[in-house]
């Protein structure tokens, strides 16, 4: 179970996101369609909708055949609906028809909304309609009183069955939920139709062989999850769910304001919970669905803008009424994308997407039917402008948008034709693949240069077109499991408005295959399986697709030729050992893949039949009902952290196992659980918690649960009142605890509330100003009066160039923010810019604006990470204003060139070294050996465990330094590093084969 991940992990997990948001077209805060909104007079500039509840229902019909174009009856035919004018609350449940025997189908009783009809059933895989026969396009307007006929689709045999229960977190089935499923691997398949689940929870459904993911809802639940790979038995759980409601009003009068749309987000890290409302007449909103957590509510109309002071906790099951959203005065914009064109023509799927660097404000929306964008809600600002129109190229830059006390109308921006590459993806021997995502991202070019990308998915006949293509060098990607595309991908040069044919002909991979049993020969079911590839810069996309099933048995296809090493796994770190080790020693099974041929791994772990009871209390000693239980198993490696209390806050609401919930008494048992010790957490629905740490297996255990505190106070400008908008992140290096709060026309003022105890480092920022302090908080303390005064931000620059020279690296994305004991890879500062000036140009220099002063950690990763052969490094730096200054230059920071390319395998140094501890400074971080590896290169060296390394080949790697460290030992098999000890001695290792 090792929890810390190496840099290189994070940064793939980084990296991988990032390409996930790219791909699937990321998803800024959207903001209201109006169409059809008539304003009316009010302090809030509210305004009246239309709703299509009122108005004349519509209707859907049209044909399903097969792939043989015989009529296919008793298919499901599902259109899914969605439109900024309804609540959410009647948005969920799709409407739903099944074929008579001559494949006809007719779907009545439809609002006027946008539509997406998918359709599938035994034995075919999940399709969805594309209007006008354009499969990039999925959903249609349905205007009302409209009988859209014609909806027709072709299946396509092929489909596997998935079987599985729902049920509830704390036990039993969940009768007549609705269950959908579709590919997780970069959204590559239709989503199948909804099934309802029996009387004992369980369901049947049909998609494409593969990654699934699946969703269930059902009333009186928040929506659950699960993946894995079909065919396969699933089990979802649902948490019952919690409710947020609450009012909106004129912050001036106080009157309730009509018709304002109400978001709810969760307000610290999830995977993307979302929910909408309407506002009534009397300005209530209610939005339900909700798993325990903390949200935000944010209300917006054509001139309004408001969202909740903070924060609101809502627990398990709980109903929260009483928010109070207040509206501030705000203003419409609205505009189109054009295609350009003699004339120009409307683009009926163009989005918009807005950006205030300097208020941290992000916000986007889509055309409506008749290809207008509408944005409500938007704050005074300075907004870049990034537009997109599927297979069109947007410009490399728009003007900003100024927004200040006036609506902005008829705004338009113009997209043109751009370059096509197409071609066809094929296994060697020359079959079609089908269902392949296929990308494509620019390399080279200008430093500052825009990034270019484009994806789509590969047909029956295996073909694929990228549209809408920036003039310049590609990298092309392809996932498959029938084929392995090339380590580096296909290399394209693509030429203004040109049209390219490239066919992408895959190689052919292996299997491995295999199953997972404790040391007793027992079967270990529901464990992700992960190969680690030895060679470098192999990051595959399974991503734990990947389980064992209920005979321990597994099977990984389309594996890269190459040499791995198999484990098993409970989540992103947490591997299951091998009976009688330890965290230090290497687990899984080495496993050799080739061409066409099948690999056997038999993977032994140690049993997870251990157990720990206990109850949980409040402060007062009585039990608490309600609360849930987190537990983290703590390493016995040498030198592992003693504590690892932030590992019991894991992913949230994705984790794949059961959560745990004390019964009535507040007794609770968590099992399946290997032998060892664990730190126990507990954390119920009306804030607080409670942790336990160095709890044994098989024993008995109690957590009381305090009193939580809070803290208010008051921020203002150094050289002004208080910013319109506040932000106050906070964190416990100690306990991993964290929290972000925001808050709007408070006049500064502002109180974080539920908290536990702890020693708390709060950054507030707001205007051009930040500001770090500390506070300690006693069990629950209500500390008040904290006065903070912001400092001025400043413009950072200076030139990053190769170590050991004055030469320029060029592409190097720069970040800065304060640098932190427990600061993490997500705590970045200057991150966007609309000219691009953080990236190093070609004499080397960059400018970073918004960084604060004092102690600054600065980071950079390469622009074309993959492609670089630089590294990502971080340094230390004070920065200190003079005066009046707003820029202060770094001089020249160094990065180091990296010693492995993609595909070489790394060697191995068989040593360990000790986790910091999560208050660490710094510049005191350093590398002690805490571990030996009696078989490995250093271990007949003149090396000690407690030795601390300071320099690799000569190169300083203490404190803020100790991060090239991994840059340096990340080296081929027979590379010699010398290893400079603080004791005064240097040795020399020769890394070893993996």
């Amino acid at each position: 179970m090792k929890r810390v991940a190496p840099v290189a992990v994070v940064l793939a997990i980084v990296l991988a996101a990032g390409l996930l948001w790219k791909c699937r077209g990321g998803e800024p805060e959207s903001t209201p369609t109006t169409a059809g909104k008539v304003a009316t007079v009010g302090s809030a500039g509210h305004t009246a909708t239309h709703d299509p509840r009122t108005g004349k229902r519509a209707s859907i019909g049209g044909t399903i055949t097969d792939d043989t174009k015989r009529p296919a009856a008793k298919v499901r035919v599902c259109a899914e609906f969605w439109s900024e004018l309804l609540p959410a609350s009647s948005q969920k449940d799709p409407v739903c028809a099944t074929t008579d025997d001559h494949g006809a189908y007719r779907l009545d009783n439809l609002l006027a909304a946008t539509y997406r009809v998918i359709a599938g059933g035994k034995p075919y895989r999940p399709q969805q309609f594309h209007p006008d026969g354009d499969r990039h396009r999925s959903s249609f307007p349905l205007l009302a009183g409209e009988a859209k006929s014609g909806v027709d689709l072709v299946m396509e045999r092929g489909g596997v069955e998935v079987t599985g229960v729902v049920a509830d977190i704390s036990g039993g089935p969940v009768a007549h939920a609705a269950v959908t499923g579709s590919s997780s691997r970069w959204g590559t398949s239709n989503a199948a139709p909804p099934v309802d689940t029996d009387d004992a929870g369980k369901f049947t459904l049909w998609v494409a062989e593969g990654p699934v993911s699946l969703s269930a809802i059902a009333d009186g639940y928040a929506e659950g999850t699960a993946r894995g790979r079909a065919p396969g038995t699933f089990e979802i759980l649902l948490t019952p769910e919690s409710i947020l409601s609450g009012t909106v009003v004129d912050a001036r009068t106080q009157a309730p304001v009509p018709g304002a749309t109400v978001t709810v987000t969760a307000g610290e890290f999830s995977y993307g919970t979302e929910r909408t409302d309407l506002t009534d007449a009397e300005g209530k909103f209610r939005v339900d669905g909700l798993t325990p957590g903390r949200y935000v509510a944010t209300a917006r109309t054509s001139a309004g803008y408001g969202r909740t002071e903070g924060s609101t906790l809502v627990g398990l099951g709980q109903h929260v009424d009483g928010v109070v959203v207040k509206l501030f005065p705000a203003q419409h914009l609205e505009g189109r994308v054009m295609i350009a064109g003699a004339p120009a023509t409307v683009c009926l799927e163009g989005r918009l997407e807005l950006q205030d660097q300097a208020h941290d404000r992000y916000l986007g929306g889509t055309t409506d039917a008749a290809g207008n964008i509408h944005l409500d809600g938007v704050l005074p600002g300075t907004y870049q402008v990034d537009v997109s129109c599927p297979r069109f190229l947007a410009r490399e830059k728009y003007d900003p948008i100024v927004v200040a006390d006036k609506d902005l109308t008829d705004l338009t921006w113009e997209v043109g034709a751009g370059a096509t590459v197409r071609g066809k993806v094929t296994t060697k021997s020359g079959e079609p693949i089908a269902e392949a995502p296929v990308w494509a991202q620019s390399t080279g070019g200008a430093a500052r240069a825009k990034s270019g990308w484009a994806s789509d998915k590969s047909t029956r006949d295996g073909s694929y077109e990228l549209d809408g293509v920036r003039a310049g060098a590609y990298k092309l990607q392809v996932s498959s499991e029938r084929g392995i595309a090339p380590v580096d991908g296909f290399r394209i040069t693509v030429a203004e408005g040109a049209k390219l044919d490239k066919d992408l002909v895959l190689d052919d991979g292996g299997k491995i295959a295999g199953t997972v049993v404790d040391e007793t020969g027992k079967p270990v079911p529901d464990v992700q399986i992960r190969p680690r590839a030895l060679a470098s810069a192999t990051f595959g996309f399974n991503m734990g697709d990947i389980k064992s099933d209920a005979a321990g048995n597994f099977t990984i296809e389309g594996m890269r030729p190459g040499d791995y090493r198999v484990v098993a796994s409970l989540g992103w770190m947490d591997e299951l050992r091998k009976p009688g080790s330890n965290d230090d020693a290497k687990q899984g099974e080495s496993a050799t893949v080739k061409p066409n041929a099948t690999t056997t791994v038999h993977l032994v772990v140690e049993s997870r039949a251990e157990a720990i009871i206990g109850v949980v209390v409040d402060g007062d000693g009585k039990p608490v009902p309600d609360a849930f239980l987190s537990a983290a198993r703590e390493s016995d490696a040498a030198g592992a952290r003693r504590s690892d209390v932030a590992s019991t806050r894991g992913w949230g609401w994705g984790d794949t196992d059961r959560p745990v919930l004390t019964a009535t008494d507040g007794t609770f048992t968590v099992g399946k659980l290997s032998k060892g010790n664990y730190t126990l957490r507990a954390y119920r629905k009306g804030g607080g918690e409670a942790v336990v740490e160095h709890v044994a297996t098989g024993s008995r255990t109690r957590l009381e649960i305090k009193k939580t505190g809070s803290i208010e106070g008051r921020i203002r400008a150094a050289t002004s009142g208080a910013p319109p908008e506040i932000r106050l992140a906070m964190t416990d290096p100690k306990s991993g605890f964290s929290r972000d709060e925001s808050f709007y026309m408070t006049d500064g003022t502002f109180a974080i509330r539920d908290l536990p105890a702890g020693h708390f480092r709060i950054t507030a920022s707001g205007g051009d100003g930040q500001k770090t302090l500390e506070v300690e908080l006693a069990n629950g303390e209500t500390k008040t009066g904290v006065e903070i005064v912001l400092d001025v931000l400043v413009e950072l620059t200076g030139r990053v160039v190769e170590r050991g020279t004055t030469n320029p690296v060029v592409g190097m994305r720069m970040m800065a923010s304060l640098a932190q004991s427990g600061g993490g890879m997500f705590t970045f500062g200057g991150m966007s810019d609309d000219e691009n000036e953080n990236i190093s140009d070609e004499a080397g220099h960059f400018k970073i604006k918004r960084v604060p002063v004092g102690m600054v950690q600065i980071t950079g990763f390469p622009k074309d990470f993959r492609d670089s052969d630089y590294a990502f490094f971080r340094g230390l730096k004070t920065l200190e204003r003079a005066g009046n200054a707003t820029t202060i230059d770094v001089g020249d920071l160094s990065v180091i060139k990296k010693r492995v390319k993609q595909g070489d395998k790394i060697g191995e140094l068989g040593i360990h070294f000790a986790a910091q501890p999560p208050d660490t400074a710094p510049d005191k971080r350093e590398l002690k050996i805490s571990w030996i590896d009696p078989t490995g290169p250093a271990a007949k060296l003149d090396v000690k465990l407690g030795d601390v390394i300071k320099s690799v080949d000569g190169s300083d790697v203490t404190g803020a330094n100790a991060t090239d460290a991994y840059t340096l030992m990340n080296a081929p098999p027979g590379t010699s590093l010398a290893l400079g000890l603080v004791r005064g001695v240097t040795v020399t290792v020769v890394l070893a084969a993996p």
